[in-house]
């Protein structure tokens, strides 16, 4: 004898609620589970940092591993603004971005505004380049009795101090990337190239078609020179937090070895 509909229904209504009630707490913890994870990220503040750095380059992957593991340790997410040197310091100036990865201390001295976190995180060497095997100065004072246009790139302190004490006017030219300062030397276009010695060799890396002639190091221009992370003025409460972590990440062992600076700042 075949069961009558509405029996059956009430038969099979206590094991469809059973099965809805167990999807439904499924889906609430699933829910759940994601939504502290999400909630975090949303409530951390970020913090832009501007760099010259490649993000596939060592060093740039190096700094991005550094700051982004810094700031998490703080309460923040670290957002990175890949822009050239004079850009930065400009977007800085304006208050664009909350800071820059290094710098040297020279910079500081230029932006006394500014917030150094006195914990250096790397070191650059700057060198004074050139073509040919004979006659080529091996000091700034022999630099000077040369002639020849010598080439800076835009915002590498350094270069451009030391230089604008030196040379006139005239022998000076200034450039926003280093690639088309080793282009201009090797065509004969400039005679010497001031730069970062990792930004140069990397651009020779990058264009090998011009090292003909060859392109020298002629000297190094004074002793390496330690890197430093900035910040802008409304972070000033961070500075010295920022600076705590980085040194005892560097006790932990995060911040050895560290990279050859290339394209990071001065």
């Amino acid at each position: 004898m075949r069961p009558r509909t509405p029996l059956l229904r009430r038969m099979l209504l206590p094991v469809l609620l059973a099965l809805a009630l167990a999807s439904s707490v499924s889906m609430a913890g699933a829910a759940s589970a994601s939504a502290p994870a999400a909630s975090a990220a949303a409530s951390e503040p970020t913090l832009s940092l501007a760099t010259g750095t490649d993000a596939q380059s060592s060093d740039g992957r190096w700094l991005r591993r550094i700051f982004t593991e810094a700031l998490h340790r703080l309460g923040w997410r670290l957002v990175v603004q890949e822009m050239p040197a004079r850009r930065a310091e400009l977007a800085m100036q304006r208050g664009e971005v909350d800071g820059e990865m290094v710098r040297t201390a020279a910079y500081g001295e230029l932006h006394p505004e500014l917030q150094r976190v006195d914990a250096p995180l790397m070191q650059a060497s700057f060198g004074i380049y050139g073509t040919g095997t004979s006659g080529r100065p091996q000091t700034l004072d022999e630099l000077r009795r040369t002639e020849g246009v010598v080439i800076y790139r835009r915002g590498v302190v350094v270069c451009e101090q030391r230089l604008r004490e030196l040379l006139p006017p005239e022998r000076l030219v200034e450039i926003s990337a280093a690639d088309n300062a080793v282009r201009m030397l090797a065509r004969g276009r400039a005679r010497f190239v001031c730069d970062m010695d990792s930004t140069f060799v990397l651009s020779l890396a990058h264009l090998g078609e011009t090292r003909s002639p060859p392109l020298h190091r002629l000297f190094e221009l004074g002793s390496p020179m330690a890197l430093y992370p900035y910040l802008h003025a409304r972070h000033a409460a961070l500075a010295p937090r920022l600076a705590a972590t980085l040194q005892a990440m560097r006790a932990e062992g995060w911040l050895t070895p560290a990279p050859n600076a290339s394209a990071v700042g001065h």
